[in-house]
């Protein structure tokens, strides 16, 4: 006769399948921040040695969060709010409402709604120490070295 599993041994895996579910959801949501926060000033990285990277990431998350470079590099602190809405938000506000969505035939909806949630957690606030894009316009600072925001006079 042939052995069957038993159903504790099922039990098992399915609690540890769940429990490293968390951890992997908070994983992806501190890794969401500190690419966020390090990806403008990581993009010349590409051919230097390890420990040149190394030195650039920590003068990058430690410049925008706080002002202060440990390896002498001039990374500004930064407060850019235009930068919560990104693409680690965006995902994670998709997986939210994918959870949220009342069909029961979607799988895996309470997971999506945990990722989705660190994933908007690890976003807002990553983007909210990100280097400002110079390239889009920034609505707290002065148009063509005005006062104000607005353009008078257009001659358009």
């Amino acid at each position: 006769m042939r052995r069957r599993t038993s159903r504790r041994a099922y039990t098992k895996i399915t609690k540890r399948v769940k429990s490293s579910w968390s951890k992997i959801s908070a994983g992806a949501g501190a890794l969401a921040f500190l690419q966020q926060v390090t990806a403008k000033d990581m993009e010349g990285t590409a051919g230097l040695p390890i420990d040149q990277k190394a030195k650039t990431f920590m003068n990058a998350l430690s410049g925008r969060i706080t002002g202060y470079n440990p390896f002498g590099g001039n990374v500004p602190q930064t407060i850019n709010v235009g930068g919560i809405f990104n693409r680690w938000s965006g995902i994670g506000l998709g997986a939210i409402l994918y959870g949220m969505v009342p069909v029961r035939a979607l799988p895996h909806k309470g997971k999506a709604k945990t990722l989705g949630k660190s994933l908007l957690t690890g976003g807002i606030l990553g983007g909210l120490f990100d280097a400002p894009d110079l390239s889009s316009p920034n609505l707290l600072q002065p148009r063509h070295g005005g006062n104000s925001g607005m353009v008078v006079g257009s001659t358009q």
